[in-house]
């Protein structure tokens, strides 16, 4: 067959197969690694769509993600045809394309906005985050509740059980869901471990240069030298450079970007004076710029620079544009940059392969250390991609580098949560007969049954084998067996002996004591003679027993695994439980919302707390700054060393008290409120400069603007849940005072 074209590009085979599934007019899930092209399928679909004139939604997991599609298919279709709705922004909304994050796709489906009528597909980018502990359950609610009509295109990294996620899609839409999955990339890549000490190598070499290291060292210190970012850059500045270097600390992003700058410089007079320009043209004269933006100009006019969510999103924006016009050579960034944005390099590095999973340092998964290695190896540039990850020798027995394999990757589980606001909206929508079915049809049950379905095959093969173990006696593997007994008793003989030589005094000392208690339990095992039994049998028990032995173990695990999954109805008991405390709150009578429960419907953060206070008489004791200090606190998770400086800037005992009464109700975990962080949202909101409210914190300059943005995006949502037009006046007053300056919404 001739290769098809798009776009002047001829098609790899699975991607022919991908738009012939869209011609067809199917759902479809394409899971390659990244670099392979699947957006282009994606393109297609779109541009197809807006030629017939039909709606599409295209979601992302992240917001950099969303922008960056926005800017795209703006140069391509124009600004009319392009809309974006994220947390907070929300641009041209009645457009015919339409981006948005998957939490305001979830909040459109669950409430059966109208505006959905007319939506022919939506593209689910990255759908492998249903695996996402924090955000999966939107991904889940969104595929559950999707339209039938409308079809999905859903793109992932390589999964393990990608078979499985689509025979789920195909068992809740009812409809075949084509699945079209390439294993090889179209640049290879090679995979290797540094140090100082060896160079590039691979696993086994490494370990080798470690072994013969600790046989030959003579003295007992230390014989490996440290390895550094920097030694590592040396050795491929050469010939492995534009690079992306993942570090899993954005302090460390920066330090280790000014480290470099220190002893290198990757660009030409001519190619400094373009970056120059260009913060020039976005920043405005020199003298109003921020010390961070001053720091990131000098790193990168020479061609390295750092990137993580705690920059300015203008920092980022110019980062990504140099990037992109191949003026940053090496890159310090955090996993983020590893997410959907399409910054192919020729190496990726790694600082670590262990990372903070905000509770602790935990190795990286495989699949997450193919995602990130994916950005290497440019299509049409190179011949191969590589990726090189630091190791410290002094730390291998302590905690040896991760093997990766591909073929290890782990599957997709499901993240399924309730939270109040489904419960609200279900139960508003739905009737209580579709309700249960909605709980069957979550990827969670799905997982549930399958796993249920094998572990009962397998435990009724294993009834089988125990039926043809016939002719070994019960007693095989108990104290009653002279095989077990009597080595058994040999032990404790030699036990009593070395007890007895330790003498009256050391015998009453913590180990002694311990000594005699197992003497004691070891005769109480062995209290009872063992059965006689011919030499015979025993042979025959020996031979026999382990086998037995240990298929009656593996009878026990699958036993234990089929008791650990969830009952058939524990979503369904786990919804019965959230409503009763919402009739308890206040929000609901029998299956009825009241007032106070059509509000929390509407609101999608801390709904319980944010509609408390609404119908409290709190707000009209504040004055708008308070009220915008008080609502930027409500959901506010600080990272582990923010601090701020102290400062009441309202009276916080009315929201403590409705904050404890929810928490009596509903546990612990059903408010999250910190007001640390209104005294800069109060700042801000009075006018103070982003200089002046920095003094304030120690937070990253990103973090301080997504503080104000997220108490807009609140804001955004109160004014929908509410019908008081003074409260919703009043709102629209507060999001002004936040919305601006550095906190304003960039020109996207």
């Amino acid at each position: 067959m001739s290769n098809r074209t798009y776009h002047e590009l001829t098609l790899d085979p699975f991607q022919e197969e991908a738009l012939d599934a869209i011609d067809a007019g199917k759902s479809v899930i394409v899971a390659a690694p990244t670099g392979t092209g699947k957006t282009l399928v994606a393109d297609y679909l779109i541009e197809k769509s807006m030629k017939e004139h039909l709606r599409v939604i295209y979601t992302a997991p992240i917001k950099a993600l969303s922008n960056q599609k926005f800017r795209d298919f703006k140069k391509q279709f124009g600004e009319e045809a392009v809309g974006i709705m994220t947390g907070d922004v929300v641009l041209n909304p009645t457009a015919p394309l339409l981006i948005m994050t998957t939490e305001v796709f979830r909040n459109q489906v669950i409430t059966e906005d109208p505006a959905l009528e007319f939506v022919s597909h939506i593209v689910f980018d990255e759908i492998h985050w249903l695996n996402d502990e924090e955000r999966g359950t939107v991904w889940e609610e969104s595929i559950i509740l999707a339209p039938l009509k409308m079809k999905i295109l859903g793109l992932s990294a390589t999964i393990a059980n990608a078979k499985h996620l689509v025979d789920w899609i195909e068992s809740i839409r009812h409809e075949e869901v084509a699945l079209i999955e390439e294993h090889n990339r179209v640049v290879p890549l090679e995979y290797y471990y540094y140090t100082k000490d060896t160079g590039l190598v691979d696993y086994d070499q490494l370990w080798r240069y470690y072994r013969r290291k600790l046989k030959d060292r003579i003295n007992d210190e230390n014989p490996f030298g440290p390895t550094t970012h920097l030694d590592l850059i040396r050795t491929i500045q050469r010939e492995h450079l534009p690079a992306l270097f993942f570090v899993f600390s954005r302090k460390q992003c920066a330090l280790k970007a000014m480290e470099l700058a220190t002893i290198a410089n990757y660009l030409k007079a001519s190619e400094r004076r373009t970056v120059e320009e260009k913060f020039l043209q976005n920043f405005g004269p020199e003298d109003d710029w921020s010390s961070s933006t001053r720091q990131l100009r000098r790193l990168c006019s020479k061609g390295i620079a750092y990137h993580h969510a705690g920059l300015l999103p203008s920092q980022k924006v110019i980062v990504e544009e140099l990037f992109l016009e191949r003026l940053i050579k090496v890159l310090y960034c955090t996993e983020t940059f590893s997410v959907g944005i399409n910054y192919p390099v020729k190496a990726v590095c790694f600082d670590s392969l262990n990372k903070y999973d905000g509770r602790n340092f935990r190795p990286l998964a495989n699949h997450e250390f193919f995602q990130m290695s994916g950005r290497a190896g440019r299509r049409g540039l190179d011949e191969k991609g590589f990726s090189f990850a630091l190791v410290d020798l002094a730390y291998m027995e302590k905690s040896p580098p991760p093997k990766f394999q591909l073929n290890r990757l782990e599957p997709l589980t499901s993240q399924f949560r309730l939270t109040y606001n489904t419960v609200l909206n279900l139960t508003a929508t739905l009737t209580q007969a579709q309700i249960e079915i909605y709980f069957q049809k979550s990827f969670a049950a799905y997982s549930y049954r399958l796993s249920s379905d094998s572990l009962h095959t397998e435990l009724a093969q294993i009834q089988q084998q125990l039926n043809g173990a016939q002719h070994l006696c019960e007693e095989v593997g108990t104290f009653q067996c002279p095989l077990k007994h009597h080595p058994k008793r040999q032990e404790l003989e030699r036990l009593k002996k070395t007890f007895k030589a330790l003498g009256p005094r050391k015998q009453s000392r913590v180990y002694g004591r311990e000594m005699a208690r197992k003497i004691r339990s070891w005769e109480k095992l062995l209290s009872q003679s063992p059965k006689s039994c011919p030499i015979q049998k025993q042979e025959n028990c020996q031979t026999q027993s382990k086998a037995y032995l240990s298929i009656k173990q593996q009878q026990q695990d699958i036993q234990k695994a089929l008791d650990a999954l969830p009952e058939e109805n524990a979503f369904l008991q786990e919804f019965e439980y959230k409503k009763n405390h919402l009739r308890q709150l206040g929000y609901m009578r029998g299956d009825e919302l009241l007032p106070r429960g059509t509000s929390a419907s509407r609101i999608y953060v801390q709904e319980l707390l944010v509609t408390e206070l609404i119908y409290s008489d709190v707000f009209p004791q504040l004055d708008d700054d308070q009220l915008n200090a008080l609502l930027s606190s409500i959901d506010f998770e600080a990272r582990k060393n923010d601090m701020f400086h102290r400062s009441a800037v309202f009276d916080s005992t009315p929201v403590k008290e409705l904050v404890d009464y929810l928490q009596s109700v509903c546990g612990q975990d059903s408010v999250r409120y910190d007001p640390r962080v209104a005294g800069i949202t109060y700042a801000w909101s009075q006018g103070s400069t982003f200089v002046e409210v920095q003094a304030l914190c120690n937070l990253d300059e990103g973090d301080i603007i997504s503080v104000f943005r997220r108490t807009i995006d609140l804001m955004r949502q109160m004014r929908e849940a509410v019908s008081d037009t003074t409260l919703r006046n009043r709102l629209k007053g507060c999001m002004e005072k936040l919305d601006r300056d550095e906190a304003a919404i960039m020109e996207l």
